[in-house]
């Protein structure tokens, strides 16, 4: 529409770009015409001449074989007859025919037994007349003495035609003719003077034609000249003018002619296309605006890769203020020449390019488009084919800016990261250090870190740079500026106000705090410092430490997304400290239980083992009477006393074993130890009590079982285990078995009684866990735990295989020779067992 526009009322006529313009019609029909009876003409003698001439041939070929087969047939009764020189002159009477140019009859030899020319008889007939036996002609000589067929060839000349007739010649000792004596009529029949009489023939009856065509053109002339022409001038111009937008223009042609019913429907084309042109218009432009107000940038492409329409939205976030500066132009070489990195973007690479050249569409999640300022533009990007009627026509390409989400990934992404290495520490000072680490080069180029620590002093806890050659410059600024409340540091005015200091205020105070000290500015020039950013580190309100970020980049400044950024990382740093001195605390009070049942257990061991021995002699004492003077009631309440003395000397000695587990304290005594003996003493010391409860220990063995323990700890172990098996196992045979193999120790003992639950299998080992209730069962659930703890430290280990109500099997496995010392096996084993075990539980001791 604008090129229409542009044409204006006396705009040339429309022609093909590249082409002359075409001459009126008057003129052009009859050229036309001309030309076609011209091509008509020439197609025809071409076409009809090649038809006459294979006429002549056929004409030719059906004559010369009805001639021949009568002669071949009076060849063969001649040469029967043994007449071979009226052969010769039969033969020889060819030569009066002026079409025949050559007459041969050959023998099977392939001699000339008679010619049209005597010199020629005798010789052979290939030497004679190379042309009719040329290699091409073997397979019809074969044929013809073969099949006894005659074989026709036109030369490839076309002048002539060559026939080889079969003639059979008589056997020598019969007389009789025979197929295997086979001579050869050959005959040349000249067809030039033939083909040329019809070839004048056609010529004459082409030029009849064309003459005719061309009188139909000189008439057709004269009726577009004197009859046409005006009509057709009027309806060109009526077109000038509505090409011209003059909606108005009619042609006004009136008559029952073909012309005026032309103009007729033109004028009623020209009123419909004026209503239709008014409503595309009006489309475009809702379309346009449509296109205009999306928020996404829409660019449309030809094949070429040139820009054909540009939406505002693509204008303004390439930084151009108008579509004229991108229509017409390459668009990859425009906007999409380079990658983020400013390296060359290969024309072949782009994905734009292949959709245009492949029909394919692609999606890039991350894109660089450059702006007209030379800026880079990170987008998400579509590209889609246009085709047309089944044929590409160009492309189209979406995109959005993605600055923003990236930006928010990259936050979100580096806050998850913090917060991740942030988690893993458990103290202030590497919390501070992790926090410098993490904040470089994502919030500045260096960072500072200041804490106060409980009695008020200030430390500086961090500080980093990016550029490894700057980190001695920094090294040297920060010796050279310590923290102190007297000075005007920015990290030591937030950790007193608490505030945080932006861009201008947080540098101008980095600049003031060197004093009088003259190499304190130039180091702060040499180290680069352009803005800066200083913010507290609070935790539960009270302000621990102060964030110092400064920056050198040209043209940056901090703004509120960078201060968000600042602030979450020191929330989260803040979070991470708080941790850290919860952390500490725990411990120190972990330390000061341990340290109070240790100091419980030894104060209560005090009075325990006096009591112990005072009871002892008082049971002896009273055991010696006998006078029946009231001391029988007397000796069992001194025997219960007695036994609730030991009970509670256990649970003493179990916290004390506790304590020592948990603080690493307990040490092992290894010596040779015979697992076997240890066993058989164990079982002969529990029997009593075994026969109390209504159990039998029976003990089994597979050999002597020598290894490396502690003996004392070992009997512990055992002992817990027995004294478990009895507990929980009552009025039921309990076995013990002992074995080694491997290098390897395995005890175990097994139970017929009230069984574990699968789910408590585990949970029985932890402290203080019992899988049973203690109205039912006494104990502090320390037995299982304690026995797991001193295996582990030899080396070894107790397992447990249990089902409710089937009883209980466990085993324990120890090394015969430790691997390493005492002393590290033990640590080693109370790391371990000093983490929390999963939940699980089985009766306790």
């Amino acid at each position: 529409m604008k090129h229409a526009r542009a044409q204006g009322a006396g705009a040339r006529p429309w022609r093909l770009r590249g082409l002359p313009p075409l001459p009126p019609l008057r003129i052009t029909i009859p050229v036309v015409l001309l030309l076609f009876a011209i091509t008509v003409g020439l197609h025809d003698l071409h076409q009809n001449t090649q038809l006459a001439c294979r006429r002549v041939e056929e004409y030719t070929h059906q004559e010369l074989t009805q001639h021949m087969s009568e002669q071949q047939d009076h060849l063969e009764l001649l040469l029967r007859l043994r007449e071979l020189e009226r052969v010769r002159e039969e033969v020889a009477s060819f030569g009066t025919d002026p079409h025949i140019k050559t007459g041969l009859l050959v023998d099977e030899t392939g001699r000339v037994a008679a010619s049209t020319r005597r010199v020629e008889i005798g010789h052979q007939g290939s030497s004679l007349h190379p042309e009719l036996f040329t290699p091409e002609a073997e397979p019809l000589l074969k044929r013809a003495r073969e099949h006894l067929a005659a074989s026709i060839q036109v030369t490839a000349e076309g002048d002539s035609l060559v026939a080889w007739y079969p003639v059979l010649a008589p056997d020598d000792t019969s007389g009789e003719l025979s197929s295997e004596k086979v001579w050869l009529l050959v005959v040349r029949r000249d067809l030039s003077v033939l083909k040329n009489q019809a070839r004048d023939q056609v010529l004459a009856n082409v030029v009849q034609r064309s003459v005719l065509l061309a009188v139909l053109a000189g008439l057709l002339w004269l009726f577009f000249h004197f009859v046409l022409t005006r009509r057709v001038a009027r309806l060109v111009t009526t077109a000038q003018r509505f090409a011209a937008r003059d909606w108005a223009a009619r042609s006004g042609l009136t008559g029952r002619d073909e012309l005026s019913l032309v103009g007729r429907a033109f004028d009623e084309m020209a009123e419909r296309l004026r209503t239709t042109q008014s409503q595309l218009e009006e489309r475009e432009s809702h379309i346009r605006l449509l296109l205009d107000s999306a928020a996404e940038g829409i660019f449309g492409l030809d094949l070429e890769g040139r820009s054909t329409f540009v939406n505002r939205s693509a204008v303004r976030m390439l930084g151009y203020t108008d579509a004229g500066e991108l229509l017409g132009q390459d668009a990859h070489g425009l906007w999409h020449h380079s990658h983020e990195d400013g390296s060359p973007y290969p024309r072949s690479e782009c994905p734009i390019i292949q959709a245009l050249d492949t029909g394919r569409e692609n999606h890039v999640q991350g894109d660089v488009l450059w702006r007209k300022d030379g800026t880079s533009l990170l987008v998400e990007r579509w590209s889609y084919p246009m085709s047309q009627g089944g044929r590409r026509v160009g492309a189209v390409s979406t995109f959005v800016d993605i600055t923003a989400r990236k930006r928010a990934e990259e936050t979100q992404h580096f806050l998850i990261e913090a917060s991740t290495q942030l988690a893993e520490l458990l103290d202030e000072k590497g919390t501070l250090e992790r926090v410098a680490q993490l904040a470089v080069p994502q919030l500045g180029q260096w960072c500072l870190v200041d804490r106060v620590d409980d009695a008020g002093q200030l430390h500086r806890a961090a500080w980093v740079h990016q550029d490894a050659a700057r980190r001695e410059l920094l090294r040297e600024w920060v010796e050279l500026a310590p923290p102190d409340w007297g000075s005007r540091q920015p990290t030591v005015q937030v950790l007193g106000t608490g505030r945080t200091l932006l861009a201008d205020e947080a540098l101008e105070a980095l600049r003031q705090a060197g004093d009088s000290d003259a190499r304190y500015p130039e180091l702060l020039r040499r180290l680069g410092a352009r803005t800066a950013l200083a913010l507290p580190i609070s935790v539960r309100g009270q302000t621990l430490a102060a964030l110092l970020l400064v920056s050198d980049m040209p043209g940056f400044q901090y703004g509120p997304h960078e201060l968000a950024l600042a602030q979450e990382l020191a929330r989260r740093a803040s979070v991470a400290m708080d941790n850290a001195r919860l952390y500490r605390q725990s411990q120190e009070a972990v330390r000061l239980r341990e340290d109070f049942l240790s100091v419980a257990s030894h104060e209560l061991h005090t009075p325990l083992t006096p009591l112990r021995l005072h009871l002892q002699t008082l049971q002896r004492a009273l055991a010696t009477q006998g006078d029946g003077t009231g001391t029988g009631p007397l000796l069992p309440k001194v025997d219960k006393a007695l036994a609730q003395v030991r009970r509670l000397s256990r649970l003493v000695d179990d916290l004390l074993d506790v304590s020592r587990l948990t603080s690493g304290r307990l040490r092992l005594r290894l010596e040779p130890v015979d697992l076997v003996e240890l066993t058989r003493d164990l079982a002969e010391r529990f029997s009593e009590q075994a026969h109390a409860v209504g159990c039998t220990l029976r003990v089994t063995t597979a050999g002597p079982t020598t290894g490396q323990w502690d003996r004392m700890r070992l009997e512990q172990v055992l002992t817990n285990l027995i004294t478990n098996a009895l507990k929980y196992g009552v009025g039921h045979p309990v076995e013990l078995h002992v074995t080694s193999a491997g290098g390897r120790a395995r005890w175990s003992i097994r139970d017929h009684g009230i069984g574990i639950a699968p789910e408590d299998l585990e949970r029985i080992f932890g402290r203080f866990e019992r899988a049973v209730s203690t109205r039912q069962y006494g104990g502090l659930g320390l037995g299982l735990y304690i026995s797991r703890a001193i295996a582990r430290a030899l080396g070894g280990d107790i397992h447990v295989e249990s089902q409710p109500g089937d009883g209980a099997l466990f085993t324990l496995e120890l090394p015969l020779e430790p691997a390493r010392d005492a002393r590290e096996a033990m640590e080693l084993s109370t790391q371990g067992t000093a983490r929390p075990e999963p939940p699980a539980s089985a009766p306790g001791p």
